[in-house]
């Protein structure tokens, strides 16, 4: 696999280098979780959203989160990355992470950075807002929701 605009190729993100030319020729950039090969006309339909995106597989539970997010910052500053896009499986706690440290990664070093979320449930695609990310990570604030 390698790094394209060619939505059905991939490669692994600890496999790129953060200046690859091929990156730094489209400023859309999808992260994927590596699970969902499964899933390969949802990838696509999302790859080829917005002006198509250049991919990047990832595992979270092969990979510590620091590591994939200092890859993921490198790529966004080196690589000239406007928009950050991140497909995933809704419900593990490992791909979770990977839409936290976009989000990060955009608080802390890059304000102007667009980020998508999306996760796939029962084989569905579903839009998660950047708010609802951040309210996921603080489990007092969950609570309060379903107190009410």
């Amino acid at each position: 696999m390698t790094v394209s605009i060619r939505c059905d190729d991939m490669t692994y993100l600890m496999r790129v280098n953060v200046g690859d030319k091929r990156l730094r020729a489209n400023p859309n950039l999808l992260l994927v979780g590596s699970c969902l090969d499964r899933f390969p006309d949802i990838v696509k339909e999302v790859c080829e959203g917005n002006g198509g995106h250049s991919v990047l597989h990832v595992c979270l539970e092969e990979i510590h989160v620091n590591q994939a997010g200092f890859k993921i910052g490198s790529i966004v500053r080196y690589s000239g990355i406007k928009r950050v896009t991140v497909l995933t499986v809704d419900g593990s706690p490992h791909c979770v992470q990977l839409h936290y440290v976009v989000e990060d990664i955009k608080r802390h070093f890059a304000p102007d950075l667009q980020t998508v979320h999306y996760v796939i449930e029962k084989g569905k695609l579903v839009e998660i807002s950047p708010d609802a990310v951040k309210h996921s990570r603080h489990l007092s604030k969950i609570q309060s929701l379903l107190n009410d």
